[in-house]
């Protein structure tokens, strides 16, 4: 009701409707693209948890956790900023350390894996941004359209909701009827495309 008295507010209920009935479709894109980053999160720790921090690789942006890597993720999702975790992992030396000790750890060295580093952004960008993303967008624009169809019929719900409030205010018993001699108010206190303004006697019994 508040968006109706909203100058363009139509566009708007239409934008709202059109997201409410992608919800579920969403939710499950949502669900795939964890997924996703799961699995490729569990493999970027396997490979690339020591190497040199430098560039984009730091105490926050890493492989070392689950946590991180997920974070790592997140931002090649987004497509910023991805090539500065990249360029850590393609060191080779003498740029990084094969031989160096990790406490707790039976790996050595802080060295990357340029073939594998290659393989696995390249990869997840194509499967995260390129095409998870992108049926975000598919599904929004597809329920835009139906949603866009519907409010083009010439009455909508809307307009029936318009109706009723305007009856019960002639009505307010709401006992389904009216009199004859208030029928012409109400025609015209009605709102396009229902409106019948004064006078409207001769259209009403015609």
């Amino acid at each position: 009701r508040i968006l109706r008295l909203i100058k363009g507010a139509k566009g708007i209920r239409t934008l709202l409707f059109a997201l409410m009935m992608s919800l579920p479709a969403l939710f499950n894109i949502g669900l795939l693209l964890f997924l996703v980053m799961f699995i490729y999160a569990i493999f970027g720790m396997s490979q690339f948890a020591y190497v040199k921090k430098e560039s984009g690789i730091d105490d926050m942006f890493n492989f070392e956790t689950f946590a991180n890597s997920m974070i790592c993720l997140f931002q090649i999702t987004t497509s910023g900023g991805w090539n500065y975790l990249l360029f850590p992992i393609l060191n080779k030396e003498p740029d990084c350390d094969p031989k160096k000790v990790h406490p707790g750890s039976s790996v050595e060295g802080d060295c990357g894996n340029p073939s594998v580093g290659i393989f696995f952004f390249v990869s997840y960008i194509i499967i995260s941004f390129l095409v998870v993303v992108n049926m975000y967008i598919a599904v929004i624009l597809e329920n835009f359209s139906v949603a866009t169809e519907e409010s083009a019929e010439p009455l909508g719900e809307d307009d029936f909701e318009m109706f009723y409030e305007v009856w019960e205010k002639f009505d307010p018993g709401a006992t389904q009827f009216i009199e004859f001699s208030k029928l012409f108010d109400f025609a015209a206190s009605l709102e396009p495309p229902l409106l019948i303004p004064k006078p409207n006697k001769v259209q009403l019994i015609a």
